[in-house]
């Protein structure tokens, strides 16, 4: 878990190569102005009440197994997928759009065709480039190739 600022992000990179190094998977916090490291037991305590672990539709990822969560049978009343009609379909990306390949890491912004032409902050075409803290965004602002 990291928080926005370079030095957070810089924290949380590195606590991930420990991990890679070390053979290790798991959760941490590098963000501990914002995240307790035992988090904040009441909320925790309600969403493990209200909510069980289920499969999750990612964007540029598909299904994820145990990544989402689901409301658990006993608060079904409050489950706004039940009460109404909501079939929201698949999402797509834009035509051209690499949102997806670039959250995965697999390409960056400046590897679309759109980016920092057709797709910028004030006019975006994609959801990596819709807020601030999108990696389009981002990089548009801060990286390398800087076009903002």
């Amino acid at each position: 878990i990291a928080g926005f600022e370079p030095l957070d992000v810089l924290q949380a990179v590195a606590m991930l190569v420990a991990q890679i190094e070390s053979g290790e998977a798991k959760v941490e916090t590098a963000y501990s102005r914002g995240v307790k490291p035992g988090g904040n037991p009441r909320a925790l305590d309600l969403m493990d009440r209200v909510f069980a672990v289920s499969d999750a539709h990612w964007r540029g990822m598909g299904l994820v197994p145990e990544s989402g969560l689901s409301i658990r049978k006993e608060y079904e009343q409050f489950d706004a997928a039940k009460a109404f009609d909501l079939r929201p379909g698949p999402s797509v990306e834009p035509k051209g759009c690499l949102c997806g390949d670039i959250l995965r890491g697999v390409k960056t912004p400046a590897d679309c065709t759109l980016f920092g032409k057709v797709c910028t902050p004030a006019s975006p075409v994609g959801p990596c480039m819709v807020s601030g803290e999108g990696t389009c965004s981002a990089y548009y602002h801060y990286g390398d190739d800087r076009v903002g």
